[in-house]
């Protein structure tokens, strides 16, 4: 396994005709050199989003906290990149005991609102040519959607196409990857009770030839808790940030891409001698 920096990427031994190292080392170097903090323009607004969308005497909380991101120069990236980390800090809010679950059921249904009416307004302006395809799954008992709505409107921005299934079934599951021709799966859980259902979401997609197989990418609370459990199962990038895991498909593709294009040469011995 191998793991850069904070958030950690975790990646298995098994390479792809040694894509996996690549990927993971230009993660590396992008990380390293991107990961300040962010900008006090962004921290503040995030602030004042919380704020309103926190807010237990608003009707029209929602609103304001759209309002409010809706006259920022950010672009839609970094608009939904600040939802999220309002996401983040209303559930550590929660898991330190400093609200009720009543308010962080209402705060994130308001941030889910801005989210969409976000998504809406930018709809028309997403790239005409798609990017790469990507299938994000979550099961069906997931509670905790918001973060995965988000990679998936951030995908969507960077011109991937993309389909977010529930998995009712394993059978259905193989049924829709027999049909669909996508270059990654992201699947994320944040309950350990779903281990049972995330090891079938595994083996499914491990059971697609190795030729067509996408690369697995898998997020969430619980699958940070068993990164090793997961890898052993054959997903191949396990990490805790939307941020990384955007990173990671995008490289993986580029990398595919470039494979498919000179299988030869890539993977040719390098002749040192000077």
């Amino acid at each position: 396994m191998v793991s850069i920096g904070l958030p950690p990427v975790t990646t298995t031994t098994r390479e792809f005709h040694g894509m996996a190292q690549r990927v993971l080392g230009e993660v590396a170097a992008r990380h390293s050199s991107s990961s300040r903090p962010a900008s006090h323009p962004a921290r503040e607004l995030a602030k004042r989003i919380k704020t309103r969308i926190c807010d237990p005497t608003s009707s029209a909380a929602a609103d304001a906290a759209f309002t409010l991101i809706a006259k920022s120069a950010l672009s839609t990236p970094e608009r939904l990149g600040t939802l999220e980390a309002v996401a983040r800090e209303i559930g550590d809010d929660w898991s330190d005991d400093a609200t009720s679950f009543l308010d962080v059921t209402i705060a994130m249904g308001r941030l889910q609102c801005v989210m969409r009416r976000i998504c809406q307004q930018e709809r028309a302006m997403r790239p005409e040519t798609m990017n790469g395809r990507c299938l994000l799954l979550i099961p069906s008992q997931e509670s905790h959607t918001f973060g995965v709505c988000i990679l998936e409107e951030l995908l969507r921005t960077l011109g991937w196409e993309t389909e977010l299934i529930r998995v009712e079934s394993i059978d259905f599951l193989e049924k829709r990857l027999d049909k669909a021709q996508v270059d990654i799966v992201c699947f994320s859980w944040t309950n350990a009770a779903l281990a049972s259902i995330a090891g079938d979401c595994v083996k499914a997609v491990e059971r697609i030839p190795a030729s067509t197989r996408p690369a697995i990418i898998s997020g969430g609370h619980a699958a940070g808790q068993n990164p090793a459990w997961l890898v052993r199962l054959g997903v191949d990038y396990v990490c805790d940030s939307i941020h990384v895991a955007l990173q990671i498909a995008d490289i993986h593709l580029r990398e595919l891409r470039a494979d498919l294009a000179l299988p030869d040469m890539r993977h040719a011995p390098q002749d040192t001698r000077p």
